[in-house]
């Protein structure tokens, strides 16, 4: 019988496990062949290094929500601010079987500290046609080739918060988190707007309830 050929994904599954199992990282990629029970020449064929599979894991977040919200016929007659709260939500959906794995990463004090592998994300965003990521109508046309990279970066440093919030959200189903991504985005999309100031008020507000000052009203 045929040896049945490792695959990409297997290897990104056993890294996870490896670090939940073991609460730390694999010295070098013979260590951790050796715990998947697999060849050296084997991982080398999908992976470079040990860095690459965990850079590539959180890549493929990435993709699978834009692969996701391409084949969404109703994505296009979106606005603006429903294709972003869209990219997000999917984006809590794509990652949330992977919560173990990434609130150890994220949370767990290790000798890997973050956040560099976070960095390949945005590249994937950079490919992408996001064609709601637009700079604020304020912004005068010669500014606006500058103004678009820097507004699609604040949105990817938006989509991390996210999942910096999710990791940490002890709240049932996390609803808090759903909260933070709609006052949040609302907040965003305000920015040179008159509503921004209520929106940053009520993103304040949230914040400081979640800290514990609860009679802050909502």
């Amino acid at each position: 019988m045929a040896k049945k050929k490792i695959t990409k994904s297997a290897i990104q599954k056993g890294y996870q496990n490896y670090l939940l199992d073991t609460s730390d990282f694999p010295d070098n990629v013979r260590v951790f062949t050796t715990y998947l029970k697999i060849t050296e020449a084997e991982f080398y064929e999908h992976f470079g290094s040990i860095d690459t599979v965990e850079s590539s894991l959180w890549e493929d977040y990435y993709h699978k929500v834009i692969n996701v919200l391409d084949k969404d016929p109703e994505f296009e007659n979106m606005t603006d601010r429903e294709k972003h709260l869209s990219f997000l939500y999917t984006l809590e959906e794509v990652i949330k079987s992977d919560r173990s794995y990434i609130q150890y990463r994220l949370l767990h004090k290790t000798k890997n500290p973050m956040p560099k592998f976070l960095l390949k994300t945005l590249k994937v965003l950079d490919k992408a046609d996001l064609n709601w990521v637009k700079p604020p109508s304020f912004i005068p046309e010669r500014g606006q080739r500058f103004a678009s990279s820097t507004y699609s970066k604040v949105l990817w440093k938006h989509s991390i918060s996210v999942i910096y919030f999710w990791a940490k959200d002890n709240s049932t189903d996390t609803k808090d988190t759903d909260a933070y991504i709609e006052k949040s985005t609302r907040t965003l999309f305000d920015l040179g707007q008159i509503p921004a100031l209520d929106s940053v008020l009520d993103l304040g507000k949230f914040f400081l309830q979640k800290l514990g000052f609860n009679k802050v009203p909502a």
